[in-house]
């Protein structure tokens, strides 16, 4: 593991140990590290030098302009990170910062859910295994077993369907522009190079509703979770027949 990795991973750590203890007061603590984890490990990763990054990056300018500005960090994450975010969508990261905001600054009687303290720690895992590789996030011994909820793993398939789907679209299409975007766009990429996929595009729509629904408001009933981890797993299945 790079040593400059060690910081965001504490932190995502010190939040799975709260997580798993689910307080209140334990739920407020693991966001806002959370929060701390995925703000520090962009910061780094955008400072490394190139020969550490293994491409270019912003400048000094670029990085100083955006000290203070959480949403300025983000556009230049995907400005210069594109790469890095398969399975991750940042109006994500940004709505639960506005979030931790709220706790951090105004945490008096205010409470967050388990699900989306769940939904949230999904993320920065995926962020951090995405710039620093699968070492980053094995688990920690959890005090009290497994903390992960029905919307925990709903945002985890749906973040490897993410990333299926646009390794096809890698291996397929020549343009970048046709590997971003939504999904079902680059379900429709892939159909005009002779993928038929087409059968998947209205599940895909409907689930990437859903799952913007739930992931924001933490409100999804365990019916409607259910039935969405399945469909994301039949869809995951016809993935893998496509050579």
């Amino acid at each position: 593991m790079k040593p400059w990795a060690s910081g965001p991973i504490e932190l995502k750590n010190h939040a799975i140990e709260h997580l798993g203890k689910g307080s209140p007061f334990d739920l407020r603590i693991a966001l806002i590290s959370i929060d701390n984890s995925i703000e520090l490990a962009i910061r780094t990763y955008l400072g490394l030098p190139k020969r550490s990054r293994g491409a270019p990056g912003p400048s000094r300018q670029e990085l100083e302009s955006i000290k203070n500005s959480f949403p300025g960090l983000l556009d230049l994450f995907e400005k210069h990170a594109q790469q890095h975010l398969d399975g991750i969508e940042l109006g994500d990261i940004e709505w639960y910062h506005k979030l931790r905001n709220q706790l951090y600054h105004e945490g008096n009687g205010i409470t967050v859910e388990k699900q989306q303290v769940d939904a949230y720690y999904q993320i920065v895992k995926i962020l951090i295994e995405n710039l620093f590789g699968e070492e980053g996030v094995k688990e920690p011994i959890r005090e009290n077993g497994d903390s992960a909820t029905r919307l925990g793993l709903f945002v985890q398939k749906w973040a490897l369907l993410d990333k299926e789907l646009r390794s096809k679209a890698k291996a397929y299409l020549p343009k970048d522009k046709h590997r971003t975007g939504p999904l079902h766009t680059i379900v429709d990429a892939l159909y005009a190079k002779g993928i038929d996929l087409r059968e998947i595009r209205k599940d895909l729509m409907t689930l990437s509703q859903i799952r913007n629904s739930i992931v924001h408001t933490g409100t999804g009933s365990e019916e409607i979770l259910e039935g969405s981890i399945k469909k994301v797993d039949t869809i995951l299945t016809r993935l893998g027949e496509v050579a």
